[in-house]
């Protein structure tokens, strides 16, 4: 599977010419690199980024896009049932684990997930912070964030949703629960 394109390809792909790719590259519209002979070059993720948020048809022998859902909890049998679940082909997710919130913090800026299944209460910096964080970083704020959580008593509902929550879910629950959310917020970002 391709992972780069040149202006050509994306031209062609986006049934448009040259020169308004270009022109979108400079405007900063879509994300490209230079190579050291000075021709940008897009990434797959960014033109498909692109091609969403502009209702521009992805063709299918492109491949499928896969979203990224990053779970962090410390429970390990919650995680493990969670990527079992969720990494299955049928979702179509690349789905990655943080066992803390200090690890969660650096996975965040290295895979930028589309999605974050959040714990609030774990050891040092807990599902709060991380929260918090996340939406006050211009870098990571449109991250949505599901907060699957044991408290369901009014004042964490409250403060979660204060620090940046998308959706609280409860523990126990439903995978498809789960799974109808992160489609729901998918959807809604675009």
């Amino acid at each position: 599977m391709k992972n780069t394109f040149t202006t050509f390809e994306a031209a062609a792909y986006c049934n448009t010419t040259m020169t308004s790719i270009a022109r979108w590259i400079k405007a900063g519209k879509l994300k490209s690199y230079k190579t050291p002979g000075g021709h940008h070059r897009i990434i797959r993720e960014n033109l498909f980024d692109f091609m969403e948020r502009h209702n521009i048809p992805i063709p299918e022998r492109l491949g499928p896009i896969r979203k990224k859902i990053l779970i962090v909890d410390d429970d390990t049998e919650v995680r493990e049932h969670l990527i079992s679940f969720l990494s299955d082909d049928r979702y179509n997710f690349d789905v990655t684990i943080a066992k803390n919130g200090y690890e969660a913090g650096i996975k965040v800026m290295q895979i930028k997930p589309d999605v974050l299944i959040l714990d609030l209460m774990m050891p040092n910096v807990n599902g709060f912070e991380v929260c918090e964080r996340i939406k006050n970083d211009p870098l990571t704020q449109n991250i949505k964030i599901i907060v699957l959580t044991a408290y369901d008593d009014p004042a964490t509902v409250n403060k979660a949703y204060s620090k940046g929550a998308d959706k609280m879910l409860f523990k126990p629950v439903a995978m498809e629960e789960i799974l109808k959310e992160i489609n729901l917020l998918l959807h809604k970002s675009y």
